[in-house]
């Protein structure tokens, strides 16, 4: 085999010095051994631009050879492998700032306004979520926030002051605002619908799709596809190896079945638990269509008929921390305190479903932040679940309090668990001394 060109370790291009030098000996054969081919000759500045032109057609060889291929492809030739299984590269989803004001608050009254408060345009309504924990109060009427369309797609880019209000059926589920009134403007434009995703992102997509039909991995894939769903999980109980059985050892594999056999003529459920994230609602709620239905409808395609899914929701686990920071002299605490925050925000909110809040990531992440000397006796805390205040089965105890867990230890979660940290949680208690 050629060791430029296809080989088995990929597509080699050919050197400019095995170019010039190949021509170089046609034209001596041509012209004859005694031919002037010095860096200042006249056939030799003819050769050196024509190898030149040559090594970029084997540029574009191998460019063309990698455009096969999606963990290699780029641009448009990735678009093309995505047409060719379905998948087309997806817009961003629009984002910007609005500002929210209020009025007629009740005296001494803080409203606190959750990651995902949504918020409307005027019809056709386009919908927002806030990306930050706001606060208003008689001494602070107005904030500033960012934002984020719930919906991908140009649609999301809003025009200056289009963002009226808080979204009605929201607030009056999950905001306790009284007499009080909200009013919301977006002081510029919101953009960033319009934008394609990289060919990172879309060859992530691409790459995870399942190449079946009526399968689990399906069924996750478009899922997790949903915009608003954070992680999930499917459990198919009838299917697959059946370990517990007693006849699982001994071997029979022509006469004895590994699974429990279904019931022919009967339905069938499999569970899907899935872990939104904020802002999204569960049920839907007015014109606001919830997570549940948009998942029932997104998995009609790729589930048998007659097997139904059994859609229902992650438990939220709030976690906290509680630690003393000793922070190097001439550095301010305050900035110090929102840092690690927000490194225990994202290591936290990038988990998936049951995986565990390790200690000694949560050390190495508070000491990776600028002016920590020390992290000492840190403690991760948890909430109670939201679905665990009352519980059955195998839970030994009710969960009715905030639980700490010693130094050193890790909080472990279930199957159908998953963490989530607020900025603005009251779980969090950092305590920062200079040394």
């Amino acid at each position: 085999m050629s060791d430029f060109g296809i080989t088995s370790d990929g597509f080699k291009i050919r050197a400019f010095t095995d170019i010039l030098e190949d021509k170089a000996a046609r034209a001596r054969d041509v012209f004859g051994g005694d031919i002037d081919l010095r860096s200042t000759s006249t056939l030799r500045k003819i050769l050196d631009v024509t190898s030149a032109e040559d090594q970029e057609l084997w540029k574009l060889a191998e460019s063309q050879f990698y455009a096969n291929f999606m963990s290699t492809a780029s641009g448009e030739s990735l678009d093309l492998l995505g047409e060719d299984i379905g998948v087309i590269r997806r817009f961003l989803q629009a984002t910007g700032k609005v500002t929210l004001t209020l009025s007629g608050e009740a005296p001494g009254r803080i409203y606190n306004f959750p990651i995902g408060t949504l918020l409307d345009t005027d019809a056709p309504v386009v919908r927002f979520r806030t990306l930050a924990l706001l606060s208003l109060s008689t001494t602070q009427k107005v904030q500033t926030v960012d934002l984020q369309a719930v919906l991908r797609g140009p649609d999301g880019n809003v025009a200056k002051k289009a963002i009226k209000r808080l979204n009605g059926n929201y607030a009056a589920q999950n905001l306790n605002l009284g007499g009080a009134l909200i009013a919301a403007e977006n002081a510029d434009v919101t953009t960033g619908g319009d934008v394609l995703e990289d060919d990172e992102s879309y060859r992530a997509l691409l790459l995870g799709r399942p190449r079946t039909l009526w399968t689990l991995e399906a069924v996750r894939a478009a899922v997790k596809q949903i915009d608003g769903v954070r992680d999930c999980r499917l459990f198919d109980p009838a299917g697959g190896v059946d370990v517990s059985l007693s006849k699982f050892n001994l071997f029979a594999f022509n006469t004895r079945k590994f699974g429990v056999q279904r019931s022919l003529g009967s339905p069938y459920f499999f569970d899907v638990l899935v872990a939104t994230e904020p802002g999204y609602l569960w049920e839907t709620s007015g014109a606001v269509t919830g997570l549940h239905d948009t998942v029932d409808q997104a998995i009609r395609e790729v589930r048998p008929i007659s097997i139904f899914p059994n859609i229902r929701p992650a438990n939220n686990v709030f976690i906290g921390v509680r630690a003393d920071i000793v922070l190097k002299s001439g550095h301010d605490a305050p900035a110090v305190a929102a840092s690690l925050r927000d490194k225990l925000e994202r290591r936290v909110n990038a988990l998936g479903l049951g995986n565990a809040v390790l200690h000694s990531e949560v050390v190495h992440d508070f000491m990776d932040v600028a002016g920590v000397i020390d992290v000492q006796q840190l403690h991760l805390r948890r909430c109670p679940s939201r679905l665990a205040t009352v519980t059955f089965g195998t839970t030994p105890i009710f969960q009715s309090e905030m639980i700490e867990a010693a130094t050193g230890e890790n909080i472990e979660l279930k199957a159908d668990e998953i963490a989530v940290f607020d900025v603005g949680s009251p779980f969090t208690d950092l305590r920062i001394g200079d040394r």
